[in-house]
């Protein structure tokens, strides 16, 4: 499909910074909800073929001088940074010296999530309920306050991992240690860890758009982290998400504003960071009530494919408020519909031959693999969000990654929703493709954490 770059009058410009199956649904964002407003998507996704999004492929996000160069070349009304990489090197102040209005925190901001340490402890300064913790550089005071515990616990390693495998969930001590253990020799003299009370509930992934003072809450979802059905195996950057989260009600809602929300305005003041765009909140709902586990300085992936298409309000209109910081007029509007989001994955290419590379999550992948059937999927009962997705040099779609793709099914229910995204992703396959059967299957699974 042919993709304009005329100018006319009427047009908004935005760059969009990432290259993820979120980074997908935020460009599908402004222009479903806008149609005035052109896209460009760095790194992007190149099979994407879209009228108004425009993959730039010579992004990066991990230097943005190629960015500077783009904008230069292209200037935009606003650059949207969703991508955690990208944020905590800097680019929200480095694109602003030069100029550009920008949406997203800072890196001192970011930090609240790429420093597992400093979210906590931005918790504890501001009354945000979150498990007890301690931190560690010394792997043998980690494992010898480990023993002393009369609870289970967490191990997570205090830097941003690639696969979101950084949190071990462990069982018992002799887990925990053994965590310890791995996140040393990995990490060697960068070692440094947080040890956590393991918490038990429902996972509930909350997210809310900010101004700097304000806060414009989202609908919530669920997010399936596990690597395996039944919610078994290590974690990962997640297997899919369904939305609205099953307890989400006005008085959940209610809830999040007052014992979230609002203290993390406040602890945003108070420690004067520069914060726009994105919060998520990783959140456990306990017997105890609501407990944050983590803070994420962006949307969640792949929370983001199944929250952020039932969204009506202009996300143009919203990202001016953002940035004139009147977040606080504006409502949100949503279609009211559930959806479920598989992800498919990058698997073993022979499971028999035990020389085969392991497939994502469980270590290396071979990519490059063709995908077949994506002009299969019925967009009437189904989105689909590319991800690790290019085009090879005959202009065939192939995997580049672990996290390929999301097929995102939608209806009035629930049930529904999740008929919709297994029946969908029947059409597609390739290689080694993998993913869970179970993504929003009843009961909603309560999980130690």
């Amino acid at each position: 499909m042919k993709r304009t770059d005329e100018h006319t009058p009427r047009h908004h410009r935005v760059l969009v910074v990432d290259g993820t199956g979120r980074g997908h649904a935020v460009c599908e964002l402004f222009t479903r909800t806008d149609p005035d407003v052109v896209v460009y998507y760095g790194p992007g996704c190149d099979v994407i073929e879209h009228d108004r999004i425009i993959p730039v492929s010579t992004l990066t996000l991990t230097n943005p001088r190629p960015t500077l160069e783009f904008l230069a070349e292209h200037p935009v009304d606003l650059v949207f940074i969703s991508n955690i990489d990208a944020l905590s090197r800097g680019y929200v102040e480095i694109l602003r010296a030069f100029g550009h209005r920008v949406i997203g925190p800072t890196a001192e901001a970011a930090e609240l999530e790429s420093s597992k340490e400093r979210g906590k402890r931005f918790c504890l300064d501001h009354g945000i309920p979150t498990a007890a913790y301690q931190s560690f550089t010394d792997p043998e005071a980690a494992k010898e306050y480990i023993r002393s515990l009369s609870y289970a616990c967490v191990v997570k390693i205090d830097v941003l991992t690639p696969d979101g495998d950084g949190a071990v969930v462990c069982d018992t001590a002799g887990e925990a240690t053994a965590a310890v253990d791995a996140f040393a020799r990995t990490y060697g003299e960068q070692f440094k860890v947080v040890v956590e009370q393991r918490l038990t509930g429902q996972e509930l992934s909350v997210f809310a758009l900010l101004d700097g003072e304000s806060a414009l809450l989202f609908p919530t979802a669920m997010d399936f982290k596990r690597t395996l059905e039944q919610d078994a195996g290590g974690n990962c950057d997640g297997m899919g998400s369904i939305a609205p989260h099953p307890a989400d009600d006005e008085a959940l809602r209610q809830e999040i504003r007052t014992v979230l929300l609002e203290p993390l305005m406040r602890g945003i003041a108070a420690d004067g960071l520069d914060f726009t765009g994105f919060v998520y909140l990783g959140t456990m709902i306990t017997d105890a009530g609501l407990r944050v586990i983590e803070i994420n300085a962006r949307f969640g992936d792949s929370e983001a494919e199944v929250v952020l298409p039932g969204v009506q309000s202009s996300f143009t209109a919203l990202c001016e408020a953002v940035l004139e910081r009147r977040l606080h007029l504006e409502e949100l509007t949503s279609d009211g519909l559930a959806r479920c989001s598989v992800a498919l994955t990058q698997g073993c290419l022979d499971p028999s031959d035990p020389q085969a590379l392991p497939g994502w999550p469980f270590g290396a992948f071979e990519t490059g693999q063709e995908v077949h059937g994506l002009a299969g999927i019925d967009p009437a009962e189904a989105d689909v969000f590319y991800a690790n997705l290019r085009r090879d040099a005959a202009g065939t779609p192939v995997t580049s990654g672990g996290r390929v793709l999301h097929v995102v099914g939608r209806g009035a229910t629930a049930d529904e929703a999740r008929r919709g995204a297994y029946r969908q992703l029947a059409h597609v396959s390739f290689r080694g493709m993998r993913y869970r059967d179970d993504i929003g299957a009843e009961p909603a699974v309560v999980v130690p954490h």
